[in-house]
Order: C-alpha cells, then sequence, then structure tokens
C-alpha cells in the first residue's frame, strides 16, 4: 500500500515526469485537501472541471459553433492508449443515459484509413476534434 498511499499523499510517485499522480484529485469532492508541494490543488482542479463542463453544455446547447456558425452535431475524438479507451468506455458506460444528439465517433490509430472511415459522413463544419493526449 506504500505506493497508493504516497499518491493519496500528493506525493510525486510518477518518476518518468516526476510530479505527483493526482487521480484522486480529479475524483475528489470540493472540500477535500489534496496538498502537492504544501498547496491544496483540489480548488484549481475543481475550476478546470466546471470549465470543462461549461464548454460541454455549450456544444450540447448549440452555443459553441463551428467556424461557418453551424451547430455542432459530430464528436471525433483523437487518442491512442489511454486517450482512447478512457474517453470511449466512458462514453460506452453512459451512452444510455444521453440524449443521442450528438454522433461521437473515435479514432485510434495513426493510420489515415481510420480517420477516414470515422468522419467519411460527417461534415466538417459540424464537428468537432477533440485532440486527446
Amino acid at each position: 500500500f506504500g505506493l497508493r498511499d504516497a499518491m493519496f499523499r500528493g506525493e510525486r510517485i510518477n518518476i518518468t515526469e516526476d510530479r505527483a499522480v493526482l487521480h484522486t484529485a480529479l475524483r475528489a469532492p470540493r472540500d477535500a485537501v489534496i496538498e502537492v508541494d504544501g498547496e491544496n490543488v483540489v480548488p484549481k482542479v475543481h475550476a478546470v472541471l466546471d470549465k470543462m463542463a461549461g464548454f460541454a453544455d455549450r456544444v450540447r446547447g448549440g452555443a459553441w459553433t463551428g467556424h461557418t456558425g453551424k451547430r455542432i452535431k459530430n464528436v471525433v475524438n483523437v487518442g491512442i492508449g489511454g486517450s482512447d479507451l478512457g474517453p470511449a468506455m466512458a462514453y460506452e458506460a453512459l451512452r444510455a443515459f444521453t440524449d443521442r444528439s450528438l454522433t461521437v465517433r473515435f479514432v485510434s490509430n495513426v493510420d489515415g484509413a481510420d480517420l477516414h472511415e470515422a468522419v467519411r459522413d460527417l461534415d466538417p463544419a459540424e464537428t468537432l476534434f477533440v485532440i486527446a493526449s
């Protein structure tokens, strides 16, 4: 449990990037305290989560449009590994609870054929691309 406990304490257990692993902060309630280098990171994490939720609401509500002013009707997530698997898994798990007004596709391959197949019937003016890394 040593590394797990260190993760919950906000210690730098990601030795490759010399930083804390903050998965726990993403799931922490607003009143939680997770310190990294003496600073509680939870308020900053929630500020970003709120910003993401606002953006998603604007896309779904039609306030965020494509470059021609058309409403976004399609979302294409481009990512490899965890940048594909996490979003795809969350989408599949929660799809039954959505209004299905958006077409969502996932591209997880550097092969152009995968991208071509994903966008073949989508209007570029109505498509939002998310590049996940």
